[in-house]
């Protein structure tokens, strides 16, 4: 009787000895299993990604280099970049503050992803409201997004330009334009996915008018304001004055062109408003 004691007190033991030490090794586990099944997440989302996204977003999500789907010719980024400190390496963004958002970073974006952005190129991708993608997708995409916030990323140093109140004080710092460059920017910045080509077929048919005659029209928007001025404010402050109408009817209020924000994106290095004035020049506002 006393040996059946003994030899259940020490399985007792034994067992509660085994038990405690996978009970210290589960948070361990736990982290390992979610790190696995978050890479899982980042992987599938970037191959969507790349599928699905980079028409708009650009190579690496960063806006900059846009490849149509079926030629595979460059074109204008139509979406913003997403590989960018302001969107991740802060709890509320910028967007999150103009969108009047109050939940948090992933959610933002999740929900972003999942109904599009009424009024621009960004549509609706989630099944539950008429997109290609399930549940699953979206939140892998949204891991993938979220992968890009790298202590790299977010050591950068934040700058943002003050910008002048008028073009003459901007020309006054960077007087001379490069059209050519600014031909490139163009397409760069994705003003060519809203407004098309300023040399090409004056029956464009996409989200903003066509630029084509801007010049000439710049001057007449605003009675008592030059054409240069307009056209600096319309970049920088989109909001100020919208065109009654756009190719497929009337233009957005607040305009599409708000949720680009140029004011940080030209103006996140001392030498980024330049590309402004090169564009300005390309377009033929800026002699």
């Amino acid at each position: 009787m006393q040996v059946k004691i003994v030899i259940g007190t020490i399985s007792l033991m034994l067992t509660m000895i085994i038990l405690g030490f996978a009970a210290l090794r589960e948070p361990s586990r736990l982290e390992d299993f979610t790190l696995a099944r978050q890479g899982r997440q980042i992987e599938n989302g970037a191959e969507l990604f790349q599928s699905q996204c980079m028409t708009c977003h650009g190579v690496n999500g960063k806006a900059e280099e846009c490849y149509d789907a079926a030629t595979g010719e460059q074109i204008g980024c139509a979406g913003l970049p997403l590989n960018y400190g302001p969107l991740l390496c802060e709890d509320t963004s910028q967007r999150m503050i103009n969108m009047n958002w109050e939940g948090s970073k992933p959610a933002f974006i999740q929900a972003t992803i999942s109904s599009g952005r009424y009024g621009t190129a960004m549509p609706t991708w989630a099944a539950d409201f008429g997109g290609p993608l399930r549940p699953d997708e979206i939140e892998d995409l949204v891991q993938f997004v979220l992968n890009w916030e790298t202590e790299e990323l977010c050591s950068a140093p934040a700058f943002q330009y003050e910008w002048p109140a008028t073009i003459e004080e901007l020309l006054a710092e960077f007087p001379e334009g490069d059209a050519a460059r600014g031909k490139e920017l163009y397409v760069t910045y994705g003003c060519s996915g809203c407004h098309g080509d300023p040399e090409g077929d004056s029956a464009w048919a996409g989200t903003g008018p066509w630029q084509g005659h801007l010049a000439e029209e710049a001057g007449t928007r605003i009675e008592g304001m030059s054409g240069q001025q307009y056209v600096y404010e319309s970049v920088l402050y989109p909001n100020n004055y919208i065109v009654e109408q756009c190719p497929t009817g009337p233009c957005n209020t607040p305009s599409a062109m708000a949720s680009n924000n140029f004011y940080a994106r030209m103006g996140d290095t001392a030498e980024k408003p330049q590309d402004l004035v090169d564009i300005m020049t390309y377009l033929g506002i800026l002699p």
